[in-house]
């Protein structure tokens, strides 16, 4: 399974940060709030920065707004093209952090949109 996901890896890095205390549900939230985020500041690269810094922040806030009583925190980065999430479940004490990266694929072949392996998560964008 791991050899199949080297070409993925190749195309967008993903990092985790696990934290005591925390649950799956709370990280894939971080996680998908992080793919979503650096997945804007990739396909806006046309745009100027101010502007794909809002639409990453938006595509992230979105991910987040359907998860009632999470304390959040986004900080995207235009110029590394990544999207840092902290979360925090302020009732349950629980936190998750995320951060994904953009890495282009060099030679531009086209690979699935995301690919989960157990304890990671990598996509292509």
């Amino acid at each position: 399974m791991a050899a199949t996901a080297l070409p993925f890896v190749t195309a967008a890095g993903f990092v985790m940060s696990v934290h005591a205390g925390t649950n799956t549900r709370l990280q894939d939230i971080a996680d998908d709030a992080a793919l979503a985020g650096v997945n804007s500041l990739a396909t806006n690269i046309d745009q100027p920065a101010d502007m794909r810094l809002a639409e990453a922040m938006a595509a992230a806030g979105t991910v987040l707004a359907t998860q009632p009583g999470i304390v959040r925190k986004l900080r995207p980065s235009v110029e590394g093209l990544t999207m840092s999430v902290a979360v925090e479940d302020a009732g349950k004490g629980t936190r998750a952090s995320a951060t994904a990266r953009y890495v282009p694929a060099k030679d531009r072949r086209s690979v699935p949109q995301v690919v989960h392996l157990r304890g990671y998560t990598a996509a292509a964008l």
